[in-house]
C-alpha cells in the first residue's frame, strides 16, 4: 500500500487542543459513559464509505473483506513534527483477561505499508476475537464491539478524527455472516448514531435509489430533525442517467429538505487505483467536477475539501458547544460511581482487608454494646429509631415482671396468715372475667392479679412491649416450654401440710424432720421451676434479638453478615444453652437438696411469728372480756370454751398433730420468703445478668475485636470474602472512577 501526502494548503481543522482533549477522553474509554462529541462515517456496503475516509484522512485500510469490515475503526489525523502511525485497540469486554490483552496491544510503523499493516490488522482481529481462519474467512465471531484506534502524525497530516462503522447489509452472506451478525452491525450502527453529540456522516452511492437507502432511514430514526446529519454522495460518474443526475443536482443544492446539513458530493478513485497520491486524486477530481452538470453545484458542496473543510466546522462548532456539558456529565458519573463504590463498603478480597473490614464491624457492635448496657441511649441515634435496641432497659422490665409473679403467684396455696393474701379477680386476653384459679394469672404490684395471657401465642409475661418471636426457630433447642402462671390455690394449706406429715412420719419425738419441710417447700414452690424457665427463655429472646439487630447497624452488607451470622451461630447456642444450664443449676440447688438457709433473719422472722401469735391470742382474749363486760356477765363455761378456741386457733391447742401442723407451717412460711428472696435475686443476677449480659462468656460477647485478630485466613475467606461477582464490580467501579478522574484533569487543564 502506497500513500503520498500533500501540504494542506487550507490550514489545520480545527483547534489542536481542543480535539485533541475530545480524543485522550474517547482513548480513556470515556465515550462507552458519556457521549462525546465525534464524526461516525456510516453507509450500506459499497456505497464507497472506505473510499471516503481514505481520501479524508490519507490513509488506505486493507482491502480485505475480513478485516476492517469486521469492527469500529477510529481514524485520528494530528499533525506533528514527525511521521508515525499507532495501531491499538480500545476494548469493550469486561473480561479481566481479554481486557488486559487488548489494552497491552499496541504496534507502530514509520511508514504506511499495506503488507505491515494486513498483518497488524490481522493480529488485532485475532485479539478481538474475530477468527479469519486459514484462508481469512470467518471460522469464529463475525464481528466484534472493540475498536480499532488508528494514531496518524506527521507535518502534512490534517486534524482530523472520524470513526468509521461496519457497512450495512440486508442478506446473510454464507460463510461470512448470518442473521445475528446483521442485528450485531445493526445495533453497532444505531449505538454510535443515536447519541446526540455525534455528527453523522451518511455515504450514499449516487448509482442507487438515494430515497431508499437503509442508512438514510436509520439516520432519521435517530436524529429526526437532521440537524446532525451530512450526507456524502459518492460514485457520481456512475450516475449516466440525466434524471438520476438531476437527483444528485437538487440534493446538493437543497432542494430536498430531509437533511439540514444539506449534501456533499465527492468522486474517489476507483477500487483498482492503489498508486495515485493524494495530490493527483484531487486534480482528477476537480476536473471530473468542472463538467456538466456539476459545474453549476456550489464549490463548497464539491470534492473531497470542501467536504473536509465542511466537517472541520461541524465538528469544532459541535465540540466547543458540548465541551461544557461534557463536563458536567463526567463530574456527575464520577460522584454516582463513587457513591456506588462506596455503598459496597471496603473492599475486602485479601485477608489483611477482611480483617480489617470485619475489625471494624466487631467495634461498632462493641461499641452500640456498650451504650446498650449502660443506658446511654442519646449517644447514638439508633436507639431512637429502633427503641426496641434499649437492651438494659428491657431487661430490667423483664425481671421485675418475673420477681412480681414469683411474689404474687409463685406458691401453690395461700399461706395462714399471709400480709398480702391474693385477691384473684382475672381476665383473659379475650377480657372474660375468670374465677379464682380457673386460669393463668400474674400478680400485680398492688397484691390483686390479673389474667395472663400468652403475648403473640409465646412465653407468658406481662409488660410494656412484646417479647420477639421471630427467632423461635434457630432457639427451638434452647428455649424453654411456654408457662402461664396461675393464680394461688385457696385450699386449707394446714390440712394439706397435715396430710404430708402424717404420710411422712419417722420416730420423731416431740418434733418434726427437716425432710417433711423440704417435700413440702418443694411442692410449695412448685411453679418456681417452669416460670424460671419461660423468664430465662424471655431473656434469650431478648438477647437474640438485639444481637441480630445491632448486627445489621454494624455490618450493612447483606452477604458478609449472613455468613458472619452463621460463623457465629454455633457458639451463640452454646452460651445460651450454658444460661439454661446455669439456670437448671440454681433450680436443682433449691429443689433437689434438703431446705437449709443461714440468714439471721430466718430465726428472727420465726421467732416473731411465734411471739406475734401468742400476741394475737391475747389480744383477743381480750376484747372478748371486754365485750362481756359491756353486755353481759361471762360464765364459766363460755371463758373456758372461748379460751380453748383461742387456744386452738392460735397455738394449735393440746392436739400435738394440729400443734406439729403450725410449727411446719410458721417454718416453711419463713423459710420460703427466705428462699424466694434468695432465688428472684440469683436468677436475676447470675443467669440474667451474668451469663446473658455482663459475664465473660455471654452472648453478647461473642464478637469482639480479639475474635477477629484470632480469625484464620480460611475463616476470613469464609465469613469475608469477596464473591466473584462483587470483586468484578468493585474492580469495574474502581476502573471507572480512575478514568473519569482522569477525564476531568484533562477536561481542567
Amino acid at each position: 500500500m502506497t500513500s503520498s501526502r500533500a501540504v494542506d494548503s487550507g490550514g489545520s481543522l480545527g483547534s489542536r487542543t481542543l480535539l485533541d482533549k475530545i480524543d485522550k477522553l474517547r482513548e480513556l474509554g470515556i465515550a462507552g459513559q458519556v457521549p462525546l462529541p465525534q464524526m461516525v462515517v456510516v453507509g450500506d456496503q459499497s456505497a464507497g464509505k472506505s473510499s471516503v475516509l481514505e481520501s479524508l484522512t490519507g490513509f488506505h485500510l486493507p482491502r480485505s473483506v475480513s478485516l476492517c469490515t469486521r469492527h469500529a475503526t477510529e481514524i485520528i489525523c494530528r499533525r506533528e513534527d514527525s511521521q508515525s502511525v499507532t495501531v491499538s485497540i480500545v476494548p469493550h469486554s469486561p473480561d479481566p483477561k481479554k481486557l488486559e490483552r487488548a489494552q497491552t496491544f499496541r504496534r507502530t510503523l514509520e511508514t504506511l505499508q499495506d503488507d505491515g499493516f494486513e498483518s497488524i490488522f490481522e493480529e488485532a482481529a485475532e485479539i478481538m476475537g474475530i477468527d479469519l481462519g486459514k484462508d481469512k474467512i470467518k471460522a469464529g465471531s463475525a464481528f466484534s464491539k472493540d475498536v480499532l484506534r488508528v494514531e496518524i502524525s506527521g507535518p502534512n497530516e490534517q486534524h482530523l478524527t472520524v470513526i468509521d462503522v461496519p457497512g450495512m447489509f440486508e442478506n446473510e452472506t454464507p460463510g461470512l455472516t448470518t442473521t445475528s451478525d446483521i442485528e450485531l452491525v445493526k445495533t453497532m450502527v444505531e449505538g454510535y448514531i443515536r447519541e446526540s453529540r455525534t455528527i453523522i456522516l451518511a455515504v450514499v452511492p449516487c448509482n442507487g435509489d438515494i430515497a431508499n437507502q437503509k442508512i438514510l432511514r436509520y439516520a432519521a430514526d435517530a436524529d429526526p430533525e437532521g440537524k446532525r446529519t451530512l450526507g456524502v454522495l459518492t460514485k457520481p460518474d456512475l450516475a449516466v442517467e440525466e434524471a438520476t443526475k438531476k437527483v444528485v443536482v437538487d440534493l446538493v443544492n437543497g432542494k430536498r429538505r430531509d437533511l439540514a446539513l444539506g449534501y456533499c458530493v465527492v468522486k474517489n478513485r476507483g477500487a483498482d487505483d492503489s498508486s495515485t497520491d493524494m495530490e493527483e486524486r484531487h486534480q482528477k477530481e476537480k476536473a471530473f467536477f468542472a463538467q456538466h452538470p456539476w459545474s453549476a453545484l456550489p464549490d463548497d458542496r464539491l470534492g473531497i475539501p470542501a467536504l473536509r473543510a465542511r466537517i472541520q466546522g461541524l465538528l469544532m462548532s459541535r465540540t466547543k458547544s458540548e465541551i461544557p456539558k461534557v463536563k458536567e456529565e463526567i463530574a456527575a458519573r464520577l460522584k454516582a460511581k463513587k457513591q456506588l463504590l462506596e455503598a459496597m463498603g471496603a473492599s475486602h478480597s485479601t485477608p489483611e482487608e477482611q480483617r480489617a473490614l470485619l475489625g471494624k464491624v466487631a467495634s461498632r457492635f462493641v461499641q452500640l454494646k456498650g451504650y446498650a448496657l449502660d443506658a446511654y441511649y442519646t449517644r447514638d441515634t439508633v436507639f431512637q429509631e429502633q427503641p426496641d435496641l434499649k437492651l438494659i432497659t428491657r431487661m430490667r422490665e423483664l425481671n421485675e415482671v418475673f420477681s412480681k409473679t414469683l411474689y404474687g403467684a409463685g406458691h401453690t396455696r395461700i399461706f395462714v396468715g399471709a400480709t398480702s393474701p391474693l385477691k384473684a379477680h382475672p381476665v383473659n386476653g379475650n377480657g372474660r372475667t375468670l374465677e379464682p384459679g380457673s386460669e393463668s394469672m400474674s400478680a400485680s404490684e398492688d397484691g390483686e392479679s390479673e389474667g395472663g395471657s400468652i403475648r403473640d401465642e409465646f412465653y407468658y409475661v406481662d409488660c410494656t412491649f412484646a417479647i420477639p418471636n421471630d427467632d423461635q426457630g434457630e432457639l427451638e433447642t434452647v428455649l424453654a416450654d411456654p408457662y402461664d402462671c396461675t393464680s394461688p390455690l385457696e385450699d386449707d394449706i394446714l390440712q394439706h401440710i397435715e396430710d404430708e406429715y402424717l404420710a411422712s412420719r419417722g420416730y420423731e419425738l416431740g418434733t418434726f424432720g427437716a425432710e417433711v419441710v423440704s417435700g413440702i417447700f418443694k411442692e410449695q414452690a412448685k411453679k418456681w421451676r417452669p416460670l424460671t424457665r419461660a423468664h430465662v427463655s424471655n431473656a434469650i429472646l431478648v438477647v437474640h434479638h438485639f444481637i441480630k439487630s445491632i448486627l445489621e447497624v454494624a455490618c450493612p452488607e447483606e452477604t458478609i453478615r449472613s455468613s458472619l451470622w452463621i460463623f457465629l451461630s454455633d457458639e451463640l447456642l452454646q452460651r445460651y444453652q450454658a444460661a439454661m444450664e446455669h439456670t437448671e443449676l440454681l433450680l436443682g440447688v433449691e429443689f433437689q437438696g434438703r431446705a437449709m438457709t443461714y440468714n439471721p433473719a430466718f430465726e428472727k422472722a420465726l421467732a416473731r411469728t411465734k411471739t406475734e401469735r401468742v400476741k394475737n391470742m391475747h389480744t383477743e382474749e381480750k376484747k372478748f372480756f371486754c365485750w362481756g363486760k359491756q353486755n353481759y356477765v361471762l360464765s364459766d363455761t363460755a371463758v373456758v370454751d372461748k379460751l380453748t378456741s383461742l387456744f386452738n386457733k392460735h397455738i394449735g391447742g393440746n392436739d400435738p398433730i394440729k400443734k406439729t401442723r403450725q410449727d411446719i407451717h410458721d417454718v416453711l412460711h419463713e423459710y420460703y420468703k427466705i428462699a424466694r428472696d434468695r432465688f428472684v435475686d440469683v436468677v436475676c443476677q447470675q443467669v440474667v445478668d451474668h451469663c446473658l449480659l455482663l459475664g465473660p462468656r455471654s452472648p453478647l460477647s461473642v464478637l469482639s475485636d480479639q475474635l477477629v485478630l484470632q480469625m484464620k485466613p480460611a475463616e476470613l475467606e469464609e465469613v469475608a470474602g469477596e464473591d466473584v461477582t462483587s470483586r468484578d464490580r468493585r474492580e469495574a467501579l474502581t476502573r471507572e472512577i480512575d478514568g473519569l478522574n482522569k477525564a476531568l484533569k484533562i477536561l481542567r487543564f
